[in-house]
């Protein structure tokens, strides 16, 4: 019986998807990888009731893992981690949904967020980045549409 009631469940957060996808005025299809996940819909569904914005990280392990003899340590420096990324965006006022969604109370927030992301996180020549995308969303208006825009360019500057 648990079995059927886990189906159930997670063809309700593919439903959310396709919900997802019609507030961003767009097609599943168009969705970013990360926004395709059913997790990530049914969260972000969820979370911008509360007319908060929020970044989606789709990791790239790889960006963590780049020296082998340090693991999941980027440039193999203890500390530069993911989990120490995720705790930078909480120490700036983030709320952390399931290490991928991360939702401030305002823009503004976000901004000065941006302005102080650790260098080594950022983009680095002959290094793989640390994500493989950032989307920002943001609601447009109480029960306006919802703004699914790029953000890759926040880890190159």
């Amino acid at each position: 019986m648990a079995n059927f009631f886990q189906k159930f469940l997670h063809k309700v957060k593919e439903i959310n998807v396709v919900i997802f996808a019609h507030k961003c005025g767009m097609e599943p299809s168009e969705l970013s990888v990360a926004l395709k996940d059913p997790n990530v819909a049914t969260i972000l569904l969820s979370e911008l009731k509360k007319d908060m914005p929020a970044l989606v990280f789709q990791w790239n392990d790889a960006g963590f893992n780049d020296v082998p003899n340090t693991p999941n340590c980027r440039n193999g420096i203890p500390g530069q981690t993911k989990a120490a990324f995720i705790a930078n965006l909480m120490a700036s006022g983030a709320v952390n949904c399931d290490d991928t969604v991360f939702t401030f109370p305002n823009g503004a927030t976000i901004g000065r967020w941006v302005n102080q992301i650790p260098a080594w996180a950022r983009h680095q020549v002959g290094v793989p980045d640390i994500c493989h995308s950032v989307t920002r969303i943001t609601k447009l208006g109480a029960s306006g549409p919802i703004d699914a825009e790029n953000y890759d360019d926040i880890l190159r500057r």
